[in-house]
């Protein structure tokens, strides 16, 4: 890789990285073991989620005994210091300060300081003051631009968000984007700042086809025959994501194909977010005019995504918006046939539609038509899955993308050691 050999410190930092919860915090989280190996080590800086992101499950966790701005004693997880503070439930810039101050206290405490602190979403522009310490302190500063943020509508308030962002972004050394279109939609904000390109990666072991033998003994154990068709879609149960859609769609297919099953992967935002009540109801209402309700399964959060995806005849995605959308990757790393509806943020890096994934319009008699097309045709599903785990190998393992970040890191902590030199 041509880097020193010696080690970096890191901080990754994120009000809600731990728990993980979204893609970017997952991905970054499957990324560590690996860093590790590259000789950088990681510390976890986190908050707590926001009252409409937690779950049953985390009412069981001990952050309810501080009060925000408290310190919640955090044992290593998976070998990696993690620093948790507690925060307010809501968004503000009460949320936001708390945050920034843990992060400040543990860079100048913490016996060592960062050479690079990586910020995941989100960051917003109320940060400024504090990138500026970190700056102070000879500290890198990365973002990692995730999603795509949705501009005002309104003139004078997309302007001045726009001019806040253009302050944000002056104050980081680097910006990451997951794709040449996410990139293509901040550069312009502050083009004399570094802007690199890494795409998410994709662990090639986890994510792969599976056998006749293995895809069997999957469907027997999920209740389901060998020659039955299973389509699935892997995301949060959020209208962004598509899926009233996608239930839409089912129920053009559900008469042609009496024996296919839809399978929603991912946690259900819209039973724990009283904001998508409305939304919730819309899906059960979908569900049941189906006349196949019985066939769909919403299986919440599972840890065994790659199982659901070596099972399935088809994957489905019908987004919104994405920073890349790595369950898509992961789908065709798996050799599984993808449809795809247009969003925000559809990257060059998945290849070309009709070689490596079916595109359709965004509308639910389109996209039963393209799953149609694929359930009936043995060879089209067999070509696409192909070409697809291919193009993941070629261009988006794990560890290539991962030597890739190591690169971007010694040469940032380089840099950031020779500002404190200096001072």
């Amino acid at each position: 890789m041509g880097t020193s050999n010696r080690k970096i410190n890191l901080y990754l930092a994120s009000p809600i990285i731990y728990p993980p919860r979204g893609g970017a915090e997952l991905r970054f989280w499957r990324y560590l073991p690996g860093l590790r190996k590259r000789g950088i080590k990681v510390t976890v800086v986190t908050g707590t989620p926001k009252a409409k992101k937690i779950t049953d499950e985390d009412h069981s966790q001990p952050w309810y005994q501080y009060c925000p701005g408290e310190l919640i004693p955090t044992d290593s997880v998976e070998g990696i210091t993690v620093h948790q503070v507690r925060l307010p439930d809501h968004t503000g810039w009460r949320r936001t300060i708390i945050f920034n101050q843990a992060l400040l206290k543990f860079c100048f405490h913490s016996g060592q300081n960062p050479d690079i602190v990586q910020f995941l979403t989100p960051l917003p522009p109320r940060s400024i003051p504090w990138l500026m310490w970190l700056r102070i302190l000879g500290i890198a500063r990365v973002f990692s631009y995730t999603l795509p943020s949705d501009l005002p509508v309104e003139f004078l308030q997309r302007s001045v968000y726009k001019w806040s962002l253009k302050r944000l972004y002056r104050h980081l050394d680097c910006l990451v984007a997951s794709s040449e279109v996410t990139r293509d939609i901040i550069s312009g904000l502050v083009p004399e700042r570094r802007f690199e390109v890494i795409p998410n990666g994709v662990d090639l072991e986890r994510y792969r086809p599976g056998t006749i033998i293995e895809r069997r003994q999957l469907r027997e154990s999920m209740g389901l025959k060998n020659d039955d068709q299973v389509i699935t879609t892997v995301c949060a149960v959020h209208p962004r994501k598509g899926v009233d859609l996608l239930l839409e769609s089912w129920g053009s297919l559900t008469l042609k194909y009496p024996r296919a099953h839809l399978f929603i992967v991912g946690p259900r935002h819209d039973q724990v977010d009283p904001n998508l009540s409305s939304f919730s109801r819309k899906l059960k209402f979908l569900v049941n005019a189906s006349g196949a309700g019985d066939r769909v399964h919403f299986t919440g959060s599972v840890d065994n995504v790659e199982e659901y995806l070596r099972s399935s005849d088809v994957f489905a995605f019908a987004s919104q918006k994405e920073g890349m959308g790595n369950v898509v990757l992961e789908a065709m790393a798996s050799s599984l046939p993808v449809i795809l509806t247009p969003f925000t943020g559809l990257p060059k890096a998945f290849g070309l539609p009709d070689s490596h994934y079916i595109l359709v319009n965004r509308g639910a008699e389109e996209l039963a038509a393209g799953i149609s097309s694929l359930l009936d045709d043995d060879n089209l599903r067999h070509k696409l899955g192909q070409n697809a785990r291919r193009l993941v190998e070629e261009t988006m393992g794990m560890e290539q993308i991962l030597d890739r970040y190591a690169v971007l890191y010694h040469e940032l902590a380089y840099q950031s050691r020779m500002c404190r030199w200096h001072l």
